[in-house]
């Protein structure tokens, strides 16, 4: 087993090719789960990519920002570059302890595909793009599509998350993200939610909500669903668009809440995001 600890993007694509490790960045899951896996042979070898200085970068253009896949929980909430995606701040905020949060990484939270993730949830509402490297060069996958279930991805052999894109479009527009959880922010999600509304007032001109935590990936509605938040947003009209979210749910029953709960959740949590984005509320 060996500890490979890159120091430039050039360097971990050519250790992937080379060796095939097992990618690392927090580890915050990845160690968590390693007795119960079979990478835990002592023949895995492990690439820690968070030194990688391409991995750490974050930069806004007109197009929008991206941020690199090294980059922390931590530092998302705790930088003022951040505040153009206040939803995604206040997930990385409640990311387990502040423990976690120092090593908690962006890509990390991205390739884990949990469905109770709480930074994919506003990547999934943002419609971020999973910017990837490996041995046959370089892609963007739309989050949606990069994520299939739980714990799956369309990460390929020797291929890492260099960053998440999230356009311009999203950028500054009031959002939020609000979840359920048993122990006060240090427990996994039951359910959670990011909604943004663009408008003026109760006047919505567009709106967008991820859902996690209460389907097998985060989900959204259809583009021709969502232009329901269009137009004035009337306490009937919220009842109506909460409702279709709860249908487009299908959550499990665990040790931390039943089916029908977390199916409820939905609703409940879709209308107090609108709530606290609304003036004066509904």
């Amino acid at each position: 087993m060996a500890w490979l600890q890159p120091r430039s993007l050039d360097e971990a694509l050519e250790l992937l090719r080379e060796r095939n490790p097992r990618i690392v960045c927090g580890g915050t899951d990845l160690f968590v789960n390693a007795q119960r896996k079979s990478y835990e042979s002592e023949h895995t070898d492990w690439l820690d990519i968070r030194r990688v200085p391409e991995l750490q970068a974050t930069r806004r253009t007109e197009a929008g920002l991206e941020i690199g896949a090294a980059v922390t929980a931590a530092e998302i909430w705790g930088s003022d570059t951040f505040r153009v995606v206040p939803a995604l701040q206040q997930a990385a905020r409640i990311v387990g302890g502040w423990q976690i949060q120092n090593r908690a990484s962006l890509g990390g939270n991205v390739a884990n595909a949990s469905p109770a993730a709480d930074m994919v949830v506003p990547l999934v509402a943002y419609r971020a793009e999973v910017r990837l490297a490996g041995a046959d060069g370089t892609r963007s996958v739309p989050i949606a599509d990069f994520i299939t279930g739980p714990k799956a991805t369309q990460l390929r052999e020797r291929e890492l998350i260099t960053s998440l894109f999230i356009p311009a479009r999203v950028l500054e527009v009031p959002q939020v993200f609000l979840r359920h959880d048993q122990r006060a922010a240090t427990d996994i999600s039951i359910v959670s939610v990011a909604l943004l509304l663009q408008g003026k007032g109760h006047e919505i001109e567009w709106g967008t909500a991820a859902v996690g935590a209460a389907a097998p990936k985060p989900f959204t509605l259809s583009a021709e669903e969502e232009e329901r938040w269009s137009g004035e947003l009337t306490a009937a009209k919220l009842d109506e668009l909460s409702a279709l979210y709860v249908q487009h749910s299908s959550p499990i029953t665990d040790v931390r809440a039943s089916a029908e709960y977390r199916r409820a959740l939905v609703g409940t949590y879709i209308k107090r995001a609108a709530n606290a984005l609304l003036p004066n509320g509904l």
